[in-house]
């Protein structure tokens, strides 16, 4: 009763303070005699090569724990007076993993000590979290690019949406997909934090150079309690040092003399394109660290640079990037106190950034891109008796800058080139948009366990938690000569697109908590728990521009324009009615089928909500634009004030609302987030001491959908237009659509398109209640940790995720039966491509390093997957704007690039300098085979590059390395 009453009072205190995720590793055990009996008071102390020492007592049940350990290597020592001192040594523990000990004690009269070497058991009997760990040894070794992206592919299950041969492409965000889970549902972690960026969901608010830290913890299934979402989770770990000064340096270069040969194809040559590639390429990075008081006080620092210099498929284009990041750290350890303090910087300069793809646009509409960012994290653990406690804040002020190379800022108008879109808009010519963002966040959180012992029947782990995270994003849209073009030579279609610019503030907010017992009873192991989630958002104040027509040399240059449909807009701040809250069970089973570790059979069940960041706030700003006749009279593809004529597309600017000065929006009063069902089940058997295989089977259910793709494949909110009446609206249904007689062929079947007849005055946003997402997978995994000279990882994925809708919940039927039943592949909407379908129905990767005589290390890459989908469509000019019309003969899946596979090889040699200090050279080889693979095509009919490549495969390259460790 005494334990309930403290936990009940524990629980009670979190309720008012805030909280966060920690991810570190445990130590779990038992010390027991031989009959089996267990043996209480026995002094427990922990030592390691990253922490001072810890001390413990077994409980009456003999058990011992040591939690939220940093990766590294630890030992333990037992000591009970009457019995013989065991030490246990070399035991490794990684990020998230929970090891179990059972500890023999004997009796004895001397002073006596026995030495067990820790071998720790390759499975998890406690945990059901699908996923790997991604350590320093694996990032140093095995030949693949050091970013945190390419990193990713090596992970079973998931799914990059581009190619990066020798980090070619590390200096961009890649998207990727893994075992169901969207976009939306990836979050980003520091040390536990979280960090995830509510303006781009998904991604982090900077780049995180991977050889600076400890350790990834990546998980794509069965998801922890701490965890919002279904989707990948990520969390890096930073490195810390202990009681010596040690450090490491690293070195990696490449340059376009170490490439193969490949020849470009011949409709390359006809296009003038060259075979992309690197011009050059360093990396390089220190990280040092020591004691400032022995066993208390530990500092760390961490400085690392790459300069990347990527050649396009546009001969003499290059696409370059320098990125600079490092990180200072304090942490310390008084007695059952310990914190971790450290600051980071991410500082990101990038030229040539393109929006389409480096085959689709000149050199003047690329951007130049600058961004800094810091992040503050702070953090206290603390034990009490059979409490621990955990807090945790981590604050990023993060943000960038596109700056477009065809024009410049000029008193607030960005003025230069035409921004122009020609071949049925698949080719980008003039300026881009000038961007600039700011986005800052606060993430406060608060974690704890406690334990009760022979209660019920069984030993009981309490988490909980209370989590607030707070953001804040200003940005500007600047667009060149605010319109863009749309070019279509020896026709009468041309039209302008009116952009005033844009400025949005917005802030976003979202409180969790969290409680889940996990039950041991001899070999079952049950964990149940719940959690909540609620996020919602505002608009701050904000000022939008009216049009002026910008046209430098002409009368009516600055003059205002369409005064009647474009006014200036004085938004007020407000708070988004509309909020995502979700109450989530969890459900977990683990049986140890031998009792020995070697035969673990796992269940999982459990529902996630998904992120809404900022876009509940962001669909009130209102995005104005609309479509005006352009007679290009004289055919020299530029535009005067004199060719323009009336506005025949005013949509975005009739759906603001003159009271408030933004878009007329309205929410379903049921309104919510997306809910992923999910069931797991996992059977892992030990086939030998360090080689373990497992089969996960998942079942998920994406249901209550809030987000689909539109015409262009890009997942996007779902709304229904609405009319005013009076002081009430009228949502739009499906009569308001109807098939007019236009029409489009593909593969020579005409194609009747569905337009609006009454164009609505706002926008109603609801949850398709019907339609849902399906995915089925089985994963077959062979994990071989490092021992007897050999480490190795192979899996095999196979997996059907496909989309099905409801007529009742789509009132637009263009498309429909394209996607319907159609496999779930979301197109990259961002991060220098478009158009990339990211699916993949079977994965085959294989991973591995041997050590060889003579201190010689051979490792390699493998991977293989199904191509991803390329459907053919139009881009047309409707009522609504622009619509993409797909063949009504095909399902998203149907078509493909053909199937991808490449190999890396690798080889190190390691010198001994002295006890201390060794010297690696590395040598690495990119795509050994030299594959040429298409990865993306022009998907848009109607102009002479329709279904031809726009992106291949980097030639296959060396890269030559030096690692010191000291």
């Amino acid at each position: 009763m005494r334990k309930l009453v403290v936990a009940m009072i524990a629980l009670a205190i979190l309720s008012v303070l805030p909280f966060a995720q920690t991810k570190g590793g445990d130590i779990y055990g038992t010390v027991v005699l031989a009959d089996g009996s267990k043996v209480p008071g026995v002094t427990i102390t922990l030592t390691g090569d990253v922490t001072g020492k810890k001390t413990t007592i077994s409980t009456d049940q003999g058990n011992f724990r040591f939690l939220s350990l940093a990766p590294g290597r630890y030992e333990l020592r037992f000591e009970l007076d009457g019995f013989k001192t065991v030490d246990r040594k070399d035991i490794d523990v990684n990020l998230g993993r929970s090891i179990s000990l059972t500890v023999l004690m004997e009796t004895s009269t001397l002073k006596e000590e026995v030495v067990v070497q820790g071998k720790v058991a390759t499975i998890d009997v406690r945990k059901t979290t699908v996923g790997m760990n991604v350590t320093k040894e694996m990032v140093d070794s095995l030949p693949t690019a050091r970013n945190p992206w390419t990193v990713l592919t090596t992970v079973p299950g998931v799914m990059i949406d581009r190619v990066d041969v020798g980090g070619a492409d590390s200096g961009q965000q890649s998207n990727f997909f893994a075992n169901g889970g969207d976009q939306n549902d990836t979050t980003w972690n520091v040390d536990g934090a979280n960090i995830t960026d509510p303006s781009a969901i998904g991604a982090a608010p900077s780049y995180l150079n991977i050889n600076s830290y400890s350790e990834l913890q990546v998980s794509s299934g069965s998801n922890d309690i701490t965890a919002q979402t279904g989707g990948v989770q990520l969390n890096f770990v930073t490195k810390r040092s202990g009681n010596a000064t040690t450090g490491d340096f690293h070195l990696y270069v490449e340059d376009k003399s170490w490439e193969m040969k490949l020849d470009p194809t011949d409709y390359m040559t006809s296009r003038g394109f060259v075979v992309p590639g690197i011009d050059r390429l360093y990396q390089y990075g220190i990280n040092l660290g020591g004691p400032i008081v022995k066993d208390k006080v530990w500092w760390f620092g961490s400085y690392a640079n790459q300069d990347i210099h990527k050649r396009t498929t546009t001969p003499g284009v290059l696409d370059e990037t320098l990125l600079v990041s490092g990180y200072g750290k304090i942490n310390f350890q008084l007695g059952n106190t310990s914190g971790d303090f450290h600051i980071s910087y991410d500082a990101k300069k990038k030229w040539g950034r393109t929006l389409l793809s480096a085959a689709q646009q000149d050199s003047d509409s690329r951007w130049n891109q600058n961004g800094p960012g810091k992040l503050f994290y702070g953090g206290l653990s603390h034990m009490w008796g059979e409490l621990m406690l955990n807090v945790k804040a981590v604050y990023s002020d993060s943000g960038f800058d596109l700056v477009p190379r065809g024009s410049k800022t000029i008193n607030g108008f960005e003025i230069g080139n035409d921004w122009v879109f020609s071949q049925n808009g698949s080719y980008m010519s003039g300026s881009a948009y000038h961007y600039i963002t700011k986005r800052k966040s606060l993430d406060l959180a608060l974690d704890g366990n406690y334990f009760m012992e022979g209660v019920l029947g069984g030993d009981h782990e309490i988490k909980f938690g209370v989590d607030y995270f707070h953001a804040t994003t200003t940005s500007q849209t600047l667009y060149p000569n605010q319109r863009i073009l749309y070019s279509y030579p020896n026709s009468e279609g041309n039209y302008v697109a009116i952009y005033p610019n844009f400025a949005g503030n917005v802030y976003f907010d979202r409180f969790s908590a969290f409680v889940q017992d996990t039950m041991t009873f001899g070999k079952l192991t049950v964990a149940l728990g719940f959690r909540y989630d609620k996020e919602q958002g505002g608009v701050d104040d904000t000022l939008q521009p009216y049009f002026t027509w910008i046209e430098p040399g002409n009368a009516h240059n600055g003059e205002r324009m369409f005064a009647d449909k474009i006014s200036a807009l004085n938004i007020k701040k407000m708070k988004a009615p509309a909020a995502w809250d979700l109450f989530s069970p969890r459900l977990s089973v683990t049986y140890d089928i031998s009792g020995d570790g070697k035969n673990v059979i796992k269940l999982a069940a459990g529902r996630y909500m998904s992120q809404s960041g900022n876009n509940l706030a962001n669909a009130y700003l209102p995005y104005r634009y609309g479509y005006a006749d352009w007679n290009d009279a004289n055919k020299d593809g530029k535009i005067t004030y004199s060719e323009v004529g009336d506005l025949w597309y005013t949509e975005w600017f009739d759906k603001v609302d003159p009271k408030t000065s933004m878009n007329r929006v309205q929410y379903a009063s049921d309104y919510n987030t997306p809910i992923l069902s999910e069931i797991t089940l996992t059977y892992e058997r030990a086939l030998m001491e360090d080689l373990a295989v497992s089969l996960t089977g998942f079942y998920k259910k994406r249901t209550n959908l809030a987000w689909d793709v539109n015409s262009r494949g890009e997942m996007a909110a779902q709304y229904k237009g609405y009319f005013e009446n009076g002081n009430s609206y009228v949502v739009e249904t499906s009569s308001n659509w109807v098939q007019t007689g236009k029409t489009v062929t593909i593969n020579g079947k005409d194609i009747l398109v569905w337009e609006q007849v009454e164009i609505p005055e706002g926008k109603y946003y609801y949850n398709f209640k019907d339609s849902y997402y399906k995915y089925l997978g089985v994963q077959l995994v062979l994990n071989k940790k490092l021992a007897n000279r050999w480490m190795g990882n192979l899996s095999f994925t196979y997996q059907d995720f496909t989309r099905h809708l409801s007529k009742d919940d789509v009132i637009e039927w263009n498309n429909f039966d394209f996607f319907n039943d159609g496999q779930v592949a979301p197109a990259t909407t961002g991060s220098g491509l478009r158009d990339i379908w990211v699916n993949s129905r079977w994965m085959v990767k294989l991973s591995g390093m041997y050590q060889l005589p003579w201190g010689l290390n051979l490792s390699g890459f493998f991977q293989a997957r199904e191509g991803n989908p390329q459907p053919q469509r139009w881009r047309i000019a409707t009522a609504q704007g622009t619509r993409y019309i797909y063949a009504i003969d095909e399902k998203v899946g149907d078509s493909r690039l053909p199937a991808f596979w490449m190999l890396n090889l690798g080889l190190e040699k390691t010198f001994k300098l002295s006890d201390k200090v060794n010297a690696t050279i590395v040598l690495d080889w990119y795509n050994a085979t030299n594959n040429q693979i298409e990865l993306s095509r022009n998907l848009n009919l109607g102009s002479s590059t329709s279904m031809k490549g726009t992106d291949w495969s980097n030639a296959g390259l060396f890269q030559f390395g030096v690692r010191v460790n000291f």
